[in-house]
């Protein structure tokens, strides 16, 4: 089964252009971020957790259901590179209340588009990214600036 970008698109409710430019990536991650919730309760329950692109587009577009940073950045990569972005996926460790140094526990994306790189998490859950963070070592950025 193929990804589906026309349900992708109808869940996450975005009616934009598809295409690989920065505007396309800012659009799709907010609209990502708005619609589909953070959700671990298949790793509570201790159910297995499929991340094939046609489990992944049947629990978060078909049935609608929140994922964990895997499920959702492992869909939103194969939405973008569908579209025609360059995406590499990365490993982080999530440091908020940790005492030591942390496992790579956690997934996110960097993605070029616009000429530069950009820093994509549409599955942290709380205190998540709602849009792209540019690429940029030393600076700030800001959500809604």
């Amino acid at each position: 089964m193929a990804l589906d970008l026309k349900a992708y698109a109808q869940r996450i409710a975005f009616s934009g252009d598809l295409s690989p430019s920065a505007e396309c990536l800012r659009e799709l991650h907010l609209a990502h971020a708005q619609h589909v919730p953070f959700e671990n309760i298949d790793v509570l329950l201790r159910r297995p957790i499929r991340l094939d692109i046609e489990s992944l587009q049947k629990k978060l577009v078909e049935d609608r259901r929140g994922g964990y940073c895997f499920e959702q950045n492992t869909l939103f990569a194969a939405v973008l590179e569908a579209i025609g972005f360059r995406v590499t996926r990365l490993a982080a460790r999530v440091r908020l209340g940790a005492a030591g140094i942390a496992s790579r526990s956690h997934m996110l994306l960097a993605v070029e588009a616009g000429g530069q790189k950009w820093l994509v998490d549409v599955g942290f859950g709380g205190e998540a990214l709602l849009l792209p963070i540019p690429w940029r070592i030393g600076e700030t950025a800001e959500q809604f600036d």
